[in-house]
Order: C-alpha cells, then sequence, then structure tokens
C-alpha cells in the first residue's frame, strides 16, 4: 500500500555545547561569588553544616560541589530516559492550565473572575474532550474560596466531574497540602514530587520550598526552576539571561537536595519581556525561539539524549485576552512550527493573557489548528497506484467530470481534511446560510458540549474526596 509522505523540518541548534558549556561555568562563578540570597537562618546554618560558604544573607556555592551534583542529576536522568515507554509519536495532543483566574464568558463574551459554579461548568467542558486528546482538568482557580482552599477545591472539582481529572495543581499552601496529597491517593495517582520555584534573581525561599517542607516525608523527589526574564529581571542578552537562569538553577538543585535529603532534577528556561509593556512576553517570536535555546540548554544537562533530534516549542501560550485573530495566529505559527520539528505535547490550549483567561472557545479554536497542523505533518500520498490506467482516467473523467469517478468516492477522504468548524467553502453558500459567523457556532458547541456532561466517580471515591475536603475546609475556616 502507498504510504504517505510526511512534512517534517529539522533545525541546527541555536544553542551548541561549547556555549552552554561557557554559560555553565559562568553560572558557577556567579555562585561562588554572588550567592544565593537566603533570608531564614535554619536554611543558612543547615547549609553551612554540609559545607557551603556563608556571608550575610548569602550562601556561596564552590564549582566541585556543583559538578558533583550535575553529575548526579545526569546519571538519574540517563536512567530515567531508558525506562520510558513507547507511545504513539504521531498524535498531536493538547494540554489546558490549571492557573487561569479568569474566565471568557462564551454567553456575554465578558472575560469574569473564576468561581466554583464557574470552574464546574469549565471542567465539564474540558470532561468532553477526554477521547479528542486534550487534558488538563481543572483549567482554572476558583476565586470565591479561601486561598489556601484553592488547590484543595481546584482537585475536588477535577475529581468529581472529568474523567481525566485528578491532573496534579500547584499547591501553594503548607497549611493545607496533605489534603492535596490525600486526594490523590484517593483517585490512585499518588503526587511523589512537587516543585520549588526560586524567586529571581538569585534568591531561595517563597511558598513553593514552605510547602515542599511541610510534606518532604511523602515525596519522592523535587523539582526546580525559575522564570527570568530577560531585560527586566535578568540581562537582556540570552547569553546573560542564560548565565544567570542556571545560576539559579543549579543552586536551587544543591541547596534543595541538601535542606531536604531527596532527590532533585531541574531545568533551565528563559522568558522575553517587553519593556514597553512590563510583562512576560508569550506567543511571541522571541517566546519561540526562547523554548528551543532553553531546550538546547537543557540537553547540555542531561534531558535529552544527544543522538535524538533537536524538537521544536511545546507552549502555545500568549497575551492575547480574547479568542481573536491575534491568539489563533500566534497559536498556529508556534505549533505548526514545533509540530513540523517533531513536537507533539502543547501546553497552554485555551489559554490566553499567558495563562491568566481560559476561553472554551479558545479551545475549541486551538483543536481546529491542532487538527490542521496533525494534517499537515501527515504529509502527502501521491496516489500513484490507486488508478491502473491514469491516460484512461482522465480521458473519462473529460466526459463527465471526476467528482463521481470511484477514484474519488473511493478515497476523498485520504486526501482532504474536513474542518468542524474553519471555513472551506465560496460565498455563495455562506451568503445562503445567512453569513454565519464563526464566534456562534463556537458558543454553541460551549454549551452544547457541557449540557450532555454525565461523568461521575464511583460513590466511594466521591465519598472520600468530599471528606477530605471538609476537613480542609475546616482546618481553614473553623466549626
Amino acid at each position: 500500500m502507498e504510504a504517505f509522505i510526511p512534512f517534517s523540518l529539522t533545525r541546527r541548534p541555536l544553542m551548541e555545547s561549547d556555549q552552554a558549556e561557557r554559560i555553565y561555568h559562568q553560572a558557577c562563578r556567579v555562585l561562588a561569588e554572588v550567592g544565593l540570597e537566603i533570608h531564614e537562618p535554619e536554611f543558612q546554618e543547615t547549609l553551612q553544616k554540609a559545607g557551603l560558604r556563608g556571608a550575610g544573607k548569602r550562601i556561596f556555592i564552590d564549582q566541585q560541589v556543583i559538578d558533583e551534583h550535575v553529575a548526579a542529576l545526569r546519571q538519574r536522568l540517563w536512567a530515567a530516559q531508558t525506562q520510558v515507554k513507547s507511545h504513539d509519536d504521531r498524535l498531536i495532543h493538547l494540554q489546558t492550565s490549571s492557573y487561569g483566574l479568569f474566565l471568557h464568558d462564551p454567553v456575554t463574551d465578558q472575560v469574569i473572575p473564576y468561581t466554583t459554579e464557574r470552574l464546574v461548568e469549565m471542567t465539564k467542558f474540558i470532561d468532553s474532550f477526554t477521547d479528542e486528546a486534550v487534558g488538563g482538568a481543572p483549567p482554572g482557580i476558583p476565586g470565591d474560596v479561601h486561598p489556601d482552599l484553592m488547590p484543595i477545591a481546584q482537585y475536588r472539582i477535577a475529581a468529581l466531574y472529568a474523567r481525566q481529572g485528578a491532573t496534579p495543581v500547584d499547591p501553594t499552601s503548607a497549611r493545607t497540602v496533605r489534603y492535596l496529597l490525600d486526594m490523590a491517593e484517593v483517585m490512585d495517582r499518588p503526587i511523589t514530587s512537587l516543585p520549588v520555584y526560586l524567586p529571581t534573581p538569585l534568591r531561595l525561599g517563597g511558598e513553593s520550598l514552605q510547602v515542599v517542607l511541610a510534606c518532604l516525608d511523602r515525596l519522592e523527589g523535587i523539582w526546580v526552576g525559575s522564570m527570568p526574564s530577560t531585560g527586566s529581571s535578568a540581562p537582556l542578552q540570552p547569553f546573560g539571561a542564560f548565565v544567570l537562569a542556571a545560576a539559579e538553577v543549579l543552586g536551587g538543585l544543591v541547596t534543595v537536595h541538601l535542606l531536604t535529603g531527596k532527590p532533585v532534577t531541574c531545568s533551565v528556561s528563559i522568558f522575553p519581556s517587553s519593556l514597553r509593556e512590563g510583562s512576560m512576553v508569550f506567543g511571541s517570536p522571541e517566546s519561540m525561539l526562547f523554548q528551543m535555546l532553553s531546550d538546547d540548554f537543557n540537553r547540555f544537562l542531561g534531558h535529552v539524549p544527544e543522538s535524538l533530534p533537536l524538537t521544536g516549542p511545546n507552549n502555545i501560550h500568549d497575551m492575547a485576552k480574547l479568542p481573536d485573530c491575534q491568539s489563533a495566529a500566534e497559536k498556529a505559527a508556534i505549533l505548526m512550527v514545533g509540530a513540523a520539528l517533531g513536537t507533539r505535547w502543547f501546553s497552554g490550549a485555551g489559554m490566553l493573557s499567558l495563562d491568566e483567561i481560559f476561553s472554551p472557545e479558545q479551545l475549541l479554536v486551538d483543536c481546529e489548528i491542532r487538527d490542521w497542523v496533525q494534517r499537515a505533518i501527515r504529509g502527502i500520498k501521491p496516489g500513484e497506484n490507486d488508478v491502473s490506467d491514469w491516460v484512461e482516467e482522465i480521458r473519462e473523467g473529460m466526459k463527465g467530470g471526476f467528482t463521481g469517478r470511484d477514484s474519488t468516492l473511493d478515497h476523498y477522504r485520504e486526501y482532504n481534511w474536513f474542518p468542524r468548524w474553519f471555513q472551506q467553502g465560496a460565498i455563495g453558500a455562506w451568503n445562503k446560510r445567512g453569513q454565519p459567523r464563526l464566534a456562534t457556532a463556537l458558543k454553541a458547541e460551549v454549551q452544547r458540549r457541557i449540557a450532555r456532561h454525565s461523568y461521575e466517580p464511583d460513590a466511594e471515591r466521591r465519598r472520600a474526596i468530599e471528606a477530605i475536603y471538609n476537613m480542609a475546609r475546616r482546618a481553614v475556616e473553623g466549626g
């Protein structure tokens, strides 16, 4: 059988290994000469007893110590790579985000704060994509509960209303993190690793570290990262930004391990910012390029074997505030480049204003973009063998057209992508239908998907989840 000839791209490294090596050594100098800022006296004491140098509120780390921890990191990463299970590397998957504080309401077209009621509704919407390679319930944070309860409320809603629910969310309170871990145990998806985010520039501390320390006995490992932004919290030049980012993350790799005794992994990233807007910028050309730069540096740390090809961006967040031309254009551009370079998992679907706003309409558009790209990377099937005599086929087609030919009717679905929402017809048919708008169809589809929701977990799990949530509420609110 004749196969499709796939469409794919390759790229050269945006950061060569010798440049990554120079960044690494510069980062080691930063840690040895500038150090990490640490305000907690008990952390200072523990780290100095472990052999690190301290002065005032700073801890200094010599390169030999960093080298030892990076060697151990690479060994763990390489061991993990040999255990990765094979999967279908052709299907493109989308993931929403659990960080949204606002909802683009498809009924009023307004951006409104998330409430528990609306998050339940949108989680039901996400559930409708279970068989469509889309994940990420819950797609937001309910703003009408106590801050310490927000992650617990998120997890409860996801577990009760979405088949792909029980997605780990970042705990933000040391008071309630154990309730979140208890819920995950009930759903048979134990959370065994949590993140520590280092505040930029060069500081260890904050709520994520406190959360980890509050449940250390239940963790098997910890991930460390930071989010330096070029031109604002980090140097404008990518090289300098990577030196700072690597210093932060490598400093976290060492200090978090010494404070917790747990295996620590890390990855280094930098992010562009707009000096005009005073904010990070996602969806821009720089954002896409920085993703690939970060991947190249993390390959140096051992995240990806050198033998594997370089992949593309995997984050389709952008800064548009509504589902519009900007959001569609930027997400489509990044998704196409990433998929052509071999990326198959993309985060940020349905998210706007980075990940502040969830838009169900945007998620439908993102799925349509994903399907367009999926068809594009499948490539071309020449079809030479579909017909035994092409001269005769053309002769007969000239008599009555090719639409009714068996060669068309038997094969047209193989050769053409049929969108669910994008329009492909000419203006005449569009006029006869009353000039329908895409947004109108998307709004109706959102309501249809929510209305047909029927999933609920088994009664035992529901009772257990509700009991844990009520215990967390009493602990936070009293009574």
